[in-house]
């Protein structure tokens, strides 16, 4: 009874997951750009991938959503509410830790530029 629901959400998740890629940072400056700015831009994209996730939003949403989904089981089956709602949890948290790094990465660029000379306002 619940393997439909439980595939449809897990597709759903991970189609909500994949639709959250967001675009590499573009600066926004306070005057014309210089000669130097898009190597300055691809120098300091390259250095904000060093920010790595350490996937702890991933874990934690897995745990809490296995839990909740085995408490939330309502035809006796547990362990198949435990799973789904690990994956789901697993997902949920896996994208606010991507969206929390890739800010960080963001901010990163962000003072790259205006260390190299850039009037990054935004």
């Amino acid at each position: 009874m619940k393997t439909p629901l439980v595939t449809a959400a897990v597709l759903t998740s991970g189609l909500f997951v994949a639709g959250c890629a967001a675009p590499p940072y573009q600066p926004i400056l306070d005057g014309p750009q210089t000669m130097s700015f898009q190597s300055d831009l691809n120098a300091c994209r390259q250095a904000s991938l060093q920010r790595q996730s350490n996937n702890s939003g991933a874990t934690g949403g897995a745990v809490v959503g296995g839990l909740v989904g085995a408490v939330d089981a309502d035809s006796g089956d547990e362990i198949g509410g435990l799973i789904a709602g690990a994956v789901i949890g697993g997902l949920i948290g896996s994208v606010d830790d991507s969206s929390q790094v890739q800010d960080q990465r963001d901010q990163i660029v962000f003072q790259c530029m205006r260390g190299r000379g850039h009037k990054v306002i935004g």
